[in-house]
């Protein structure tokens, strides 16, 4: 058994005083919506459950959405006026408030579990191969699990991980033959007891181990002598976790009200740390999911949340949608499923309320930015710094200092101080870089001839530039003798020096 450490991280989450702020949508390009499907929610409007993806061999994307009564696909990419439906495969439908459906697709097969009764209980197994021509066939339904909360498929290995209930806490299937899975092995007793999800990768499974409060990790090169190699404490409901591309770093979700989206470094499973936290503004995330260095967030009431964790140290908040507009309430309403793993840059999102949603994401990144803030020469303290994009606040310390990751491009911010409003201007944020901006209030920043609000080497080459092309600026003339000259080139030196 492994022991774990939580870093200082839990005590500052940001560098600096950021305000909560209501939901907003930026950089995620809303393509097309169906809903449709909310036609069908129940009197408390519930029905719309996960959502899930496959590529035909034509390149067609296809997104698969849980309903009440079963389960939609649509063909997302052939129409410029929205989802095209595709199939409607039935499915059971009793017994359940949030109607709770999980999907995943191993091959040209799609895998369906749910935690209904009623006709045709079981693991759901479509074959797909018919499209685009023709339509989805289901060729059997594999009953030793009837009701499953949550269901993974291991495409290197070929089984399919199937949550149970204790003492049987995973079912393990072979799926050499995709139409009918075999029994192959289980997780029992107190390996993954209280499962609710399962990730696996290279031989390893990352169980979220529901209120046992814990990630487990184990060793299943043998499938039926699993090993547990650590655990990872919960603090909440341990409900999903992925792990990033390079194998570093496992960000899990509790489902939980005030409980963080947690980046724990794991190179070292003797000593695992948690190194960065996450929360959006209705203080609840539901699901992760983890492509190159992005984390997809469905958050309930806020919607969907992209994240860039390129420094898993500080994750930054890049793209967002708010597909739930009536608040941002801490409740079960909202955004349950996100799926980023298409070919052209698609990203779906089930809303339990307002139906399907398909997203463009360009692969926006993250970039950092630190400054001083004076006035006439004085570092003040306590600006506030917000952003028209986002509506997101940033504040300087009692140095004037100031210092925020945010997403890559030309941004405008406003500055406020003491509630007055001092200036708005302009920063660039270069992507996976940190940049340095200095704000002068009441005046411009003597030696500043490149004009980036930072003095540095640049000013220099930007300088002697001047002098060689025989050309006067006033901003070159660093010692106001109208003159540009080496006494201007050693006195910014020095400016730069001091």
């Amino acid at each position: 058994m492994r022991n774990y450490k939580i870093s200082i991280i839990s005590i500052v989450l940001l560098l600096l005083c950021k305000s909560v702020v209501a939901s907003v949508s930026f950089n995620l390009e809303l393509v097309s919506k169906a809903e449709d499907i909310t036609e069908h929610n129940s009197n408390s409007n519930f029905g719309v459950s996960d959502v899930w993806g496959y590529t035909d061999e034509t390149g067609i994307e296809y997104a698969i959405v849980g309903y009440r009564y079963g389960t939609f696909i649509y063909d997302v990419s052939s129409s410029p006026d929205g989802p095209l439906f595709i199939a409607d495969i039935a499915g059971p439908s009793n017994g359940d408030y949030y109607f709770h459906r999980d999907y995943k697709t191993y091959g040209d097969h799609l895998y369906i579990v749910n935690e209904m009764t009623g006709t045709d209980a079981g693991m759901q197994v479509i074959d797909l191969s018919p499209l685009p021509g023709g339509e989805p066939i289901q060729v059997n339904t594999y009953t030793g699990v009837a009701q499953s909360h949550n269901l993974w498929i291991d495409n290197d290995s070929g089984y399919g991980f199937i949550e149970k209930n204790y003492p049987e806490n995973v079912h393990i299937v072979d799926l050499t033959n995709s139409g009918a899975p075999v029994h192959s092995a289980s997780l029992s007793y107190w390996d993954a007891e209280n499962c609710h999800d399962i990730y696996t990768v290279n031989n390893r499974a990352y169980i979220s181990e529901g209120w046992s409060n814990q990630f487990g990790i184990y060793d299943i090169s043998d499938i039926l002598y699993p090993i547990q190699l650590a655990t990872i404490p919960s603090f909440g409901y341990a409900h999903n976790a992925w792990l990033n591309t390079t194998g570093t770093h496992l960000v899990t979700a509790e489902e939980t009200v005030g409980m963080t989206v947690k980046i724990w470094n794991i190179q070292d499973l003797d000593n695992i740390n948690l190194v960065g936290e996450y929360l959006g503004e209705n203080s609840l995330a539901h699901n992760v999911h983890v492509k190159g260095d992005f984390v997809y967030i469905s958050h309930y009431t806020t919607g969907l949340k992209i994240l860039d964790i390129y420094d898993p140290t500080d994750p930054i908040e890049v793209a967002a949608y708010d597909t739930y507009p009536d608040d941002d309430s801490d409740g079960f309403y909202g955004c349950w499923g996100a799926y980023p793993f298409t070919e052209n840059n698609y990203v779906y999102a089930s809303d339990m309320q307002y139906g399907l949603f398909v997203f463009s994401f360009d692969d926006v990144e993250a970039g950092w930015v630190y400054g001083t803030i004076t006035d006439g020469g004085q570092s003040v303290a306590g600006v506030e710094i917000k952003s028209l994009l986002n509506g997101k606040i940033f504040t300087s310390n009692l140095n004037g200092e100031y210092e925020f990751g945010f997403p890559e491009g030309d941004h405008e911010f406003e500055f406020w101080n003491n509630g007055i409003h001092i200036e708005t201007q302009t920063i660039t944020i270069y992507p996976h870089q940190t940049t340095g901006h200095n704000i002068i209030f009441g005046g411009e920043l003597v030696g500043d001839v490149n004009n980036d609000g930072v003095l540095n080497i640049l000013d220099i080459i930007a300088l002697v530039n001047l002098i060689l092309n025989d050309q006067y600026d006033w901003i070159g003339d660093i010692n106001s003798d109208e003159l540009i000259n080496i006494l201007d080139v050693i006195q910014l030196a020095n400016l730069i020096l001091s």
